[in-house]
C-alpha cells in the first residue's frame, strides 16, 4: 500500500520527496511524512490557506522528454526530471 507522494521545501537540497503516511483529515494541523531516508517528519500547514506541498509525479514518468506528458507541471517536478 502507498500514499500519496509529495515534494516539500528543504534548505539544503531546494526540494525533498516524501510520502504522507497518514491520511489528512480537516483541521489537521500538520501531514505526517516519511522521507525517502525512511526519516519520519511532519510538515506544518495552515489549514486556512493554500500551503499543501506539490504531488509529485509517478515513477513512470521520470526522464520524460516532454514536459506536457507531466500530471504534475511545477518546479520540483520540472527540476527532478
Amino acid at each position: 500500500f502507498q500514499y500519496t507522494r509529495v515534494w516539500i521545501p528543504d534548505p539544503d537540497e531546494v526540494w525533498r520527496s516524501a510520502e504522507i503516511i497518514k491520511d489528512y483529515k480537516e483541521g489537521d494541523k500538520s501531514l505526517h511524512l516519511k522521507l525517502e531516508d525512511e526519516t519520519l517528519c511532519e510538515y506544518p500547514i495552515d489549514p486556512q490557506g493554500s500551503e499543501m506541498p506539490f504531488l509529485r509525479n509517478p515513477d513512470i514518468l521520470v526522464g520524460e522528454n516532454d514536459l506536457t506528458a507531466l500530471s504534475y507541471l511545477h518546479e520540483p517536478a520540472v527540476l527532478h526530471n
